[in-house]
């Protein structure tokens, strides 16, 4: 792992392989959330193939851990992240609920109901890493047919059929 700068960057800077997008408390320790590029991190697929889910990654704050119980061919979401190797990291995995809320707070250009968007220039409205407005998931399973999605649109989350293609946006946590 690389040193930690002091400061920490601003929101939206380059920082570990991504981009800082803000920090979140997960098992008593503070960690430093980063996005993937979107040329190398984003894609759209389906959470899962086909059939409901015997797995139960339900956390809401801890996407890794959801990731890895289910890093397999029937997950695209998640092994598209898992697979990723960008800025020498390969720790890359699909955010959970709580981690793509924190996405969306910072990060999201103007939205319908949320005039004000990020002050991060490179994910503005137009910009080279914003989010698209539309549907993203996360690894946070609703029950085994449904997944949580995070909307870029309005902020908001629901849970959607797991069979049907949404964007998916790699994230990896940094220890603080």
């Amino acid at each position: 792992m690389k040193d930690v700068p002091a400061p920490l960057p601003a929101i939206g800077e380059a920082f570990a392989g991504g981009f800082f997008a803000g920090t979140f408390l997960l098992d008593g320790r503070i960690h430093a959330l980063i996005v993937a590029p979107k040329a190398e991190g984003e894609t759209e697929a389906k959470w899962r193939t086909a059939g409901p889910d015997a797995t139960a990654p339900r956390s809401l704050r801890d996407g890794l851990a959801n990731s890895d119980a289910v890093n397999d061919d029937d997950h695209p979401a998640v092994k598209f992240c898992r697979e990723l190797r960008i800025g020498g990291f390969d720790d890359w995995y699909l955010p959970s609920r709580h981690e793509a809320a924190l996405l969306a707070e910072t990060l999201m250009p103007s939205a319908i109901c949320v005039p004000e968007q990020t002050a991060a220039p490179a994910f503005q409205e137009g910009g080279p890493e914003a989010f698209e407005r539309r549907a993203y998931w996360t690894s946070t399973e609703w029950d085994s047919g449904y997944a949580w999605c995070q909307y870029f649109l309005n902020g908001g989350q629901s849970t959607n059929v797991k069979d049907w293609s949404f964007r998916v946006r790699a994230v990896r946590k940094y220890p603080l």
